[in-house]
């Protein structure tokens, strides 16, 4: 019985430290512009941002480069949108072969009077809840997406 005691004692403690460890981050259901903001500036990113409006709500959107790409973050509070854009065209069946393979990422074809626009895009639902790791995570991993995509459209 005094092990029974001694066990429950040891696993009620774990799970309080467990707790309070985890508890420290804190969770989002809208993202703010400064947040954004602060986020990016502890990545080392230098970014333009730029207010767009339309009938619904005010759209942040941030500018910014890293490495050899560029980058568009929407800010639409509840959730978030980063794109990567190339001014050139790709086989629907090589369009395929990316979304059928990508895990983070979508490429969608965008058809302009006079040029394609491929639009390599993630989107995080923040509605559910994040953390400023987790939208650091987001800008990250999108980054590795389009290194990733680099390769893949010169093959």
């Amino acid at each position: 019985m005094k092990r029974l005691t001694i066990l429950l004692v040891s696993f009620a403690l774990c799970l309080i430290v467990a707790q309070a460890g985890f508890s420290q981050a804190k969770v989002y259901r809208t993202v703010s512009n400064e947040t954004v903001e602060s986020i990016l500036r502890g990545l080392e990113l230098k970014y333009q941002k730029e207010e767009r409006k339309n009938k619904d709500a005010n759209i942040l959107v941030f500018d910014f480069k890293r490495g050899d790409h560029s980058f568009r973050l929407f800010n639409y509070q509840s959730d978030l949108w980063i794109e990567s854009t190339y001014e050139r065209n790709m086989k629907s069946e090589d369009v395929n072969r990316w979304n059928a393979d990508a895990k983070f990422s979508r490429l969608v074809v965008i058809q302009e009077k006079e040029k394609t626009i491929l639009s390599l895009e993630s989107q995080l639902d923040c509605a559910g809840g994040v953390t400023d790791a987790v939208v650091k995570q987001f800008v990250n991993r999108f980054e590795e997406e389009t290194k990733k995509f680099a390769k893949f459209s010169t093959k």
